[in-house]
């Protein structure tokens, strides 16, 4: 009781003294603590061990070192147990703000019998927070993700094991599996970036602004792309043709070269979308994409360096470049880079956001597939006004351009996907409209025009 009382004293978070003084019971009969086989304290709840039953903290100190990253600004960690996780994260990053998250006062209540937490509960850099339901979790990283922070997310694997709520489990595992993919793909990404920043010829700042009252087509790679290449055959010199790597073979399948490329994606396999062509017009890029596809190209190779990536951050405050939002995908980081070059009138092609039976992309592109029956899928309204199946992402993607397009009241747009997912604030067009009204527009060498831009 004394150890527990000296604990209590040394807590600096009102908040949480007073949820200890709200819940004075014994903590739970799920929680027990044993000692390991070298000594220290270890602790196991519904059954499993949240520590090594030999040396427990090595294991954290390990698991721990495998977790820091120098550019977090923030770490999130879920689970308290006998504090072993926020100790070593104390001691490895003294100076960054540690959040912790459980789902339960009385785990942090059982520690306090037994552990000296009088280092944590003290540290003004530890903020410990009781969320006991998988909605407030959601609302805690909504409001926390929104604060556009290089937040670090740890959550060991053991103490997963130990939640019997599944919706909780549920978030918990998708959070850990996009950390350990951001952790697969930080080296891999960090590569790409070293090595493309010796190969570009520019960067997106020649083309602020240069294309006022000019008219583009973003080219995305949805299966809609197939019904209208017959219409963006008619638009070349015209519209800007601005293709996502995707959907570059489908249109040359079809003999049409657009005007510019965009390609984002770190991973090896996008080299293919470019693989056997070569080709004189620009390829717009991110910093961190795959560099076998920058080394390939032959055209003009124009840099985009990407909020939220640090490396490029950083790079292109030291060089005094603008940035350009990603929107998570190439088809959105694409829309920012025509929204920034000042075009007036912007018309998605392929921009589908939804499935067309079960068909992903369009015949030629190099993205397509079939779609799994079992895949998670879920039901949105069509031009068409028919309902369409789309994916957890796409539907992101659909509000962050939804979103884009109602911060941008002076451009216009307009959606050709009749069989797509309605875009709030781009109406559908049909793509013979745009064919007939664009005889009459001038003829502009878009080619021409950004590379005396970019000299």
């Amino acid at each position: 009781m004394e150890l527990y009382l000296k604990n209590v004293q040394s807590i600096k978070d009102k908040v949480l003294k007073q949820q200890l003084f709200a819940n004075r019971s014994n903590y739970s009969n799920d929680i027990e603590i044993e000692v390991a086989k070298n000594g220290h304290l270890t602790l196991r709840k519904n059954n499993h061990y949240l520590y090594s039953r030999y040396d427990p903290i090595k294991e954290v100190s390990k698991f721990i070192d495998s977790q820091i990253d120098s550019l977090a600004n923030i770490y999130c960690l879920f689970g308290f147990g006998l504090g072993y996780h926020v100790e070593q994260l104390m001691v490895k990053e003294p100076s960054k703000k540690i959040f912790v998250i459980d789902t339960e006062i009385s785990t942090i209540q059982a520690a306090m019998y037994h552990v000296d937490l009088t280092k944590i509960l003290s540290n003004e850099n530890v903020r410990i927070i009781i969320l006991n339901n998988p909605t407030q979790i959601q609302e805690f990283i909504r409001s926390i993700d929104s604060d556009g922070l290089n937040i670090k997310w740890i959550i060991p694997q053991s103490w997963i094991s130990t939640i019997s709520n599944s919706k909780l489990k549920e978030i918990l595992e998708d959070i850990k599996i996009k950390e350990m993919s951001i952790l697969r793909m930080k080296n891999i990404m960090e590569e790409n970036f070293q090595n493309n920043i010796q190969l570009f010829d520019s960067h997106i700042g020649p083309l602020l602004g240069q294309f006022e009252g000019k008219k583009a087509a973003l080219v995305a790679a949805g299966p809609s792309l197939d019904d209208n290449t017959d219409v963006l055959r008619q638009l070349k010199n015209k519209y800007f043709l601005f293709c996502v790597g995707a959907a570059y073979k489908t249109l040359l399948h079809q003999k049409i070269e657009p005007d510019a490329i965009v390609i984002s994606d770190p991973h090896h396999f996008v080299f293919e979308q470019i693989k056997d062509v070569t080709s004189q017009i620009p390829l717009l890029f991110l910093a961190t994409v795959n560099k076998e596809v920058v080394r390939h190209w032959i055209g003009p190779k124009i840099i985009l360096f990407q909020e939220g990536y640090p490396l490029s951050e950083q790079y292109a405050k030291e060089h005094q470049i603008p940035l350009i939002q990603t929107g998570g995908s190439v088809a959105t980081t694409g829309l920012d880079v025509l929204l920034k070059m000042g075009f007036a009138e912007i018309v998605f092609f392929g921009q589908d956001l939804a499935y067309k039976g079960n068909q992903s992309h369009s015949t030629h592109s190099t993205s397509n597939k079939t779609v799994s029956l079992y895949q998670s899928t879920f039901a949105v309204k069509a031009n068409n006004h028919q309902r369409v199946t789309t994916s957890r992402s796409w539907l992101v993607f659909k509000k962050w351009i939804e979103q884009k397009i109602q911060q941008t009241t002076s451009v216009h747009f307009k959606n050709t996907s009749y069989t797509g997912a309605m875009i709030k604030g781009a109406p559908y067009v049909a793509g013979e409209h745009l064919a007939n009204s664009a005889k009459n527009m001038e003829n502009i060498n878009f080619l021409d025009l950004i590379s005396k831009l970019i000299k």
